[in-house]
């Protein structure tokens, strides 16, 4: 079992990782396909307890992909120069939980990082648990990043 990775909020590229990860409204999702091309796609996404929490629909090409094959990539956009670079390589699980109960969970801490983006969208927090059903926990297991 590979062993989950610890940022070290002393490094400097780990914690503007980390601040990151707490802040950013998207990332990107790699996960492999089953016709052997790889298949990347933005998210929502939210930093938990170490992990990265990901709602996804129960039909979707990351679902799929995600049962067939747990190793994903997650990476945080680039400066407009590409620099600020975060890359995080892990494994993905479909957790038992829905949604629904994740957002419980995560109460208003969620609800802080995501009302502005869900106001924006005219949508409620009812089609996130409704439409996005799956939630994806990805333990990080390897990092790659630059300044």
């Amino acid at each position: 079992m590979p062993t989950k990775l610890e940022l070290d909020p002393t490094n400097e590229i780990h914690a503007r990782t980390l601040e990151r990860l707490e802040t950013d409204e998207i990332g990107w999702l790699g996960t492999n396909g089953r016709d052997g091309y790889p298949h990347a796609v933005p998210v929502w996404f939210f930093w938990h307890e170490g992990t990265i929490l990901v709602f996804v629909q129960p039909h979707s090409v990351k679902t799929r992909n995600i049962q067939a094959d747990p190793k994903v990539l997650f990476h945080l956009e680039t400066d407009e120069v590409g620099d600020d670079v975060h890359i995080i390589q892990g494994t993905a699980v479909i957790s038992p939980e829905s949604t629904r109960v994740w957002i419980d969970r995560l109460g208003d801490a969620y609800f802080a990082k995501y009302q502005a983006a869900l106001d924006r969208l005219g949508w409620k927090i009812d089609r996130i648990e409704d439409e996005y059903s799956v939630a994806v926990v990805i333990t990080p297991e390897k990092f790659i990043g630059w300044l």
